[in-house]
């Protein structure tokens, strides 16, 4: 096997570990959702979210990432779950 071939394998394995957690993530917002809607909470929290992009960028310099890419990324990521949560609020 190449050189380039086992990097590609470990970069799959990697975007595999990625989205496991991603998966995680979206589990836990999901539980969010829930409690917001049992107590009669807000989908969207713009103070966390707030939090959420400063802590963010902060961790993306120590780790040597482009922040700018890390808060695009989190944008989408928060979109789709205050999306989730309207859904779950909207739930009967």
């Amino acid at each position: 096997m190449s050189n380039l071939q086992n990097l590609r394998q470990q970069i799959d394995k990697t975007d595999k570990q990625l989205l496991k957690v991603l998966a995680k993530r979206f589990a836990l917002t999901k539980k969010v959702g829930e409690y917001k809607k049992e107590h009669d909470l807000k989908p969207q929290d713009r103070k966390r979210e707030r939090q959420i992009f400063i802590q963010r960028k902060k961790w993306a310099k120590e780790l040597g990432l482009d922040s700018v890419l890390v808060t695009r990324i989190f944008r989408l990521i928060i979109r789709k779950v205050c999306q989730n949560h309207r859904e779950i609020k909207n739930e009967k």
